[in-house]
């Protein structure tokens, strides 16, 4: 008789469990990453601050503990630390305050010569279109930008457009039943032989008109509106964005405690683990040290190269006269920490001031308006080549050890799952810590197996061998 299950049969059943179990163990990940990614966006409010509070505490507790060296406690070398932070930052806004406000007086009064610089620009834009099409033989193919533009700020009438009363000549159209537009209806309202008007058009807006603004007494409320409500949907979160803006100001209390504690945190933070004296404990405590020496050297190290980065924008922006050069450079300073993705958040805005502000000063005329976007971009990436070339090699190197290309997708995908500034803040500190904990447990066991399992034996035999030596030698003695 044939055994049952054949041996064919064994080896399919296995590999369907096997199959089975890793779709299982796939879909359980799946929903531990999306049910902790959903607790962590309803937590926000709460969390962001507190990573806030840590990442400073990474930075300041080499200040406080140099402080701490020379003889001071370490309650007082904290509130040393908490009123030197505060003057920088005062002088700080001393600084930057009265520059940006020059800034915004020049760039208010600025306003109409940008608004004449469009009107021309586009003029300018619809004869190149046309010197195209009959150079090539083509039309319609560019785009045209007109003189006026349908304004999608006038409403509808309610009812149609009346008929004339009948005898009449046609010179002046029958009034609306009800209904008012928002705008003055045409001059021309019939045609020339008195025949009734056509369908209505729809009310065209002079393009000067709606340069100049006469259409924000009308929009303005209804924009100022909506802004707050995508303001206020944005951030999420129980505590809305009051409660945000409260959570923010907990942030010096966290920071505070964090420095105090720093010491005994991590000299004792392993005692808390919910583990009993074990190897096992032992190895969790040194695979966490581990990651703690990357977040220490990826947060201070690019806390430093942001810095640097923001100073040297700020300054060439500023050398060639781009409007609220100054204030983008701070930004870059904080922003900055965020790699990559700080140095684009901060490269829109330039460009597009620099598009509207037009012409560098004598060097470059305001006709060609695209050179000071060129010269801005070329900035940004002459400062981002430096950084990537000399600054991070040489003051962060390769404490992370991770690729430029994991650092830009991790910056993205934790940016999705955990969602906001918070994801783009932890990512490269979570990417490196997946990176250890598959260099411990996965890459070294699957790469160096054997030798692995020599170097543990040899450990085991050692650690035998020594308490033999020492009871050899006591006896000699």
């Amino acid at each position: 008789m044939n055994e049952f299950p054949t041996p064919w049969q064994q080896k399919t059943m296995w590999s369907a469990l096997a199959a089975l179990a890793v779709v299982v163990i796939g879909a359980i990940a799946v929903g531990l990453v999306w049910l902790v990614s959903t607790v962590i966006g309803f937590l926000q409010p709460i969390l962001i601050p507190f990573a806030i509070a840590g990442v400073m505490a990474y930075l300041l507790e080499p200040v406080v503990a140099k402080i701490t060296a020379w003889g001071t406690s370490r309650q007082r070398s904290v509130m040393s630390v908490f009123a030197l932070v505060t003057v920088l930052l005062a002088g700080v806004l001393l600084w930057v305050i009265p520059a940006i406000w020059v800034q915004t007086t020049r760039l208010v009064h600025k306003v109409p010569a940008y608004r004449d610089g469009i009107i021309q620009k586009v003029g300018q834009f619809n004869d190149w279109t046309k010197t195209l099409e009959q150079k090539f033989g083509v039309h319609g193919v560019m785009p045209q930008i007109p003189d006026k533009v349908e304004s999608p700020l006038v409403a509808p009438s309610a009812t149609p457009d009346p008929k004339p009363a009948p005898g009449s000549s046609g010179a002046e159209p029958a009034p609306a039943a009800s209904a008012k537009p928002m705008t003055p209806p045409p001059a021309d309202a019939t045609s020339s032989s008195g025949a009734p008007p056509g369908p209505k058009a729809a009310p065209a807006l002079d393009l000067q008109s709606f340069l100049r603004g006469d259409w924000v007494r009308t929009t303005l409320p209804v924009v100022l509106e909506k802004t707050w409500k995508v303001i206020a949907n944005s951030v999420g979160g129980f505590l809305g964005v009051f409660g945000f803006l409260l959570s923010m100001i907990i942030v010096p209390i966290y920071l505070y405690y964090f420095l105090i504690e720093a010491r005994h945190i991590s000299q004792s933070w392993g005692d808390y683990l919910p583990l009993r004296a074990s190897e096992f404990k032992n190895e969790v405590v040194a695979a966490f040290n581990e990651i703690n020496g990357y977040l220490i050297a990826f947060f201070r190290g690019q806390l430093l190269v942001s810095l640097i980065n923001g100073t040297a924008t700020g300054i060439l922006l500023m050398a060639v006269g781009l409007d609220f050069g100054l204030l983008i450079g701070l930004v870059l300073c904080f922003l900055g920490i965020i790699p990559y993705l700080g140095i684009v958040l901060c490269w829109i805005p330039a460009v597009i001031i620099a598009s509207v502000q037009g012409g560098i000063g004598t060097w470059v005329p305001s006709d060609h308006w695209w050179v000071f976007p060129l010269v801005v971009t070329l900035i940004f990436v002459v400062v981002q080549q430096i950084d990537g070339l000399f600054i991070t090699p040489k003051i962060v190197g390769e404490s992370v050890g991770l690729h430029p290309m994991t650092v830009i997708a991790s910056v993205f995908v934790w940016s999705l799952l955990i969602g906001g500034l918070l994801g783009a803040i932890v990512a490269v500190p979570l990417t490196a810590t997946i990176k250890v904990l598959l260099r411990r447990y996965v890459w070294q066991r699957t790469l160096f197996p054997t030798t692995s399992m020599v170097m543990e034996e040899s450990v085991a035999i050692q650690q035998a061998q020594d308490p033999a030596q020492a009871g050899a030698g006591s006896t000699d003695q």
